[in-house]
């Protein structure tokens, strides 16, 4: 099975308990569907176990079966570890013993061949001081004198062992206490030579705190860089803010501004008069020639002090663009002071973290030989005497608890036979299992309507789309229809923006949606995203209205008829009332122009959410779809899905993976609801009974 996904990790607990759920409900959904052949897999392993069982016994020359228990007690200590039980098993079924033991029963080379077969030292299950020697063979007194002449081998052959395995550690251990004496004065008098060469007591303390401050400075250069970035980037906007006004407009920016507002308030007057009095009347003429004064005089000034191209707008925001750059340089000179600070600090610290680097190499070796000679100094004399005493205690390692006596027939279906060849077919019945899971999971397609109740935790199915090709009366279309439809309106009715996504292997018809949505006098929009490239040959005969193309489709809509100005979409104002007032009841489409059906870039996302936005104030639902099927999770299923209120997924039977429709899932952040319509359903016994969603 796939592993859960990453983000299941941060979710609240009642979201990733659904999650689970939907994995379990698959799981067992699809057991239950391959039910008969897994069944059947069992049931065929498990007959072929006990055939082959049953053969391998009629066939075998082993009909008797004898065990003898050994006691393994080693003398311990903390020096001289005694051997485990694996190694003494392993010891007691060396080849030299099977050998042994054929020529003091003076077997035949064929007896011998099949000798190992015949005997088994096994361990006792959580038992670490005892084993077992069982033998089979074709008559009890062989099997008898077989195990207890087998036993007494082995015993022999691990005293020769462990024996020889004490005795060579004495004598190393005795060779190296010479030579740990001999380097001990070494090894203290280097370390002492290179304390007082560096002037350092603790070199590995030392070290780990020039690394920390090390570490703590890149961080704060690494944000002094953000910061500076940042810094210069403002300096450089106001710089080139404050270069875009001539210099003199800025120097003589007050008389500029005195002489704009006197010459708008004389013209204003001027215009009042001239209104009222005709050109002979002297207070026209002289509102006129104070007027012309003023503007004479603002030329006179511009050319005295040589500004050319003024603009009164220039004034506006002046001040502030002055502050703001003076500002940002006085920012950007204490924040390079600060960064030319912390990197002579990063420069001493380097230095420093070199010195000792350099005595690093050195002085671990010395002191790791320093220590493990100072502890096999110290615990070399004791050794010698723990492995003396373990020696003298070798014969008594391994005993016996008795010589085989009896013997027991050998059963055709042992407890342990049984179990194995039950196991088996358990163990191969629950990979086949696994497997099918596996596969389904991963490329497995979704089964329909029986399979939408382990995602209803998740998914709620609304209804489905019949399979073109299936034979059904109009009574029955009309119900599926129906049920469909008015689920839709139901689930629906406080949805403003639904995004439908038609997910590969499904079909839909955006006719029959909207004209179900207009018939439950509900006005809707279909907004298709297609690229810029395709807007050109399917959009040359509609209107353009802002960031989209519109049409009415014929169904009522918003009228265009009597607007001046139709590139406005806050000129969506009537509806097939034609009145320019309230809703109206009918559906039209319009495509969104993209760069790529893959992802949307960010201003294509700003001017979506303008479009819906304003769009709301015309259409009770708008629906954003993509006309291309969603083959995988791509990012733009992402973006959508956070565009709109509800989701709302076209999955085909028989068609859809399941793994894309758990994808779609994985997007799904828990606030957003999701909604199912299952295409290409054959199976509308459940539908029209209404019990496809429990």
């Amino acid at each position: 099975m796939e592993q859960l996904p990453e983000y299941m990790n941060g979710m609240g607990d009642d979201r990733q308990m659904k999650i689970l759920q939907m994995y379990q409900k698959q799981v067992c959904f699809i057991l239950l569907k391959f039910k008969y052949s897994i069944l059947a897999v069992f049931l065929v392993t498990l007959v072929a176990g006990m055939a082959v069982r049953y053969l391998s016994f009629k066939l075998s020359p082993y009909k008797y079966e004898g065990t003898v228990t050994i006691f393994y007690t080693p003398r311990a200590s903390e020096e001289v570890k005694p051997l485990s039980i694996n190694q003494v098993l392993a010891i007691c079924s060396r080849q030299q013993i099977f050998q042994q033991t054929a020529r003091d029963l003076q077997l035949s080379t064929k007896q011998l061949s099949a000798l190992q077969n015949a005997i088994e030292v096994a361990p006792i299950r959580d038992r670490y001081d005892m084993f077992t020697i069982t033998a089979r063979g074709d008559s009890d007194e062989y099997v008898k004198k077989l195990i207890n002449t087998y036993s007494a081998i082995a015993e022999s052959h691990y005293e020769e062992y462990r024996l020889a395995e004490l005795r060579n550690y004495l004598d190393n251990r005795t060779a190296r206490l010479a030579e740990l004496r001999a380097a001990l004065d070494k090894y203290v008098k280097k370390l002492q030579s290179m304390f007082e060469t560096f002037e350092i007591s603790h070199p590995r303390e030392e070290l780990e705190t020039v690394k920390k401050v090390q570490t703590e400075l890149k961080a704060s250069i690494e944000e002094m860089k953000l910061k500076l970035a940042t810094a210069r980037k403002r300096f450089e906007f106001a710089k080139k803010k404050n270069e875009t006004i001539p210099a003199a407009v800025i120097q003589h920016r007050i008389a500029l501004h005195d002489y704009s507002m006197e010459i708008l308030k004389r013209k204003r007057e001027y215009e009042e008069i001239r209104l009222k009095f005709s050109e002979l009347n002297p207070r026209h003429t002289e509102s006129r020639d104070n007027y012309t004064n003023i503007v004479k005089e603002f030329e006179a000034f511009k050319q005295k002090h040589d500004i050319t191209g003024f603009d009164p707008a220039m004034l506006v925001g002046l001040n502030d663009i002055l502050n703001e750059r003076n500002a940002a340089e006085v920012d950007l000179n204490l924040l390079e002071l600060s960064m030319k600070s912390l990197k002579a600090e990063e420069a001493m610290v380097q230095g420093k973290e070199k010195k000792l680097q350099e005595m690093m190499p050195e002085y671990d070796s010395i002191q790791v030989l320093l220590n493990t000679t100072q502890k096999e100094t110290a615990l070399l004399l004791e050794e010698l005497n723990r492995v003396r005493s373990a020696i003298d205690h070798v014969p008594h390692d391994i005993t016996g608890n008795e010589r085989l006596l009896y013997t027991q027939e050998y059963p055709v279906f042992s407890r342990e036979s049984v179990f194995l060849i039950l196991a088996g077919a358990v163990l191969f019945c629950g990979m086949y299992a696994a497997a099918i899971v596996l596969f389904q999971f991963l490329y497995g397609k979704f089964s329909g309507i029986e399979e939408a109740s382990s995602l209803r935790e998740l998914i709620d199915t609304l209804g489905i789309f019949p399979a073109k090709d299936l034979p059904l009366t109009q009574e029955e279309r009309d119900t599926i229809n129906h049920k469909t439809f008015y689920n839709l309106i139901i689930h629906l009715k406080a949805t403003r923006v639904l995004f439908s996504c038609c997910l590969d292997g499904s079909f839909l018809s955006s006719t029959m949606f909207d004209e179900q949505c207009t018939k439950a006098r509900r006005n809707t929009i279909l907004v298709r995203l297609i690229t810029e490239s395709e807007a050109e040959k399917r959009c040359a005969g509609l209107e353009k209205i802002g960031d989209f193309y519109y049409s009415d489709n014929g169904r009522g809509g918003p009228n265009f008829i009597d607007l001046d100005v139709k590139n406005d979409i806050e000129y969506l104002t009537g509806f097939a009332s034609r009145t320019g007032s309230g809703y109206g009841y009918g559906y039209g489409y319009a495509f969104f122009p993209v760069r790529r059906l893959s992802v949307l870039e960010p201003d294509e996302i700003s001017r979506l959410y303008h479009t819906i936005n304003e769009l709301k104030q015309h259409y009770q639902l708008i629906r954003i779809a993509r006309e291309k099927p969603f083959a995988v999770a791509e990012t733009m299923l992402r973006q959508l899905f956070d565009i709109s209120e509800g989701v709302l997924m076209y999955i085909g039977r028989g068609q859809t993976s399941r793994k894309l429709i758990r994808q779609v899932i994985d997007l799904q952040d828990g606030n957003h609801p999701l909604y199912a319509i299952i295409t290409g359903e054959t199976n509308i016994k459940n539908v029209i009974s209404g019990d496809y969603n429990r």
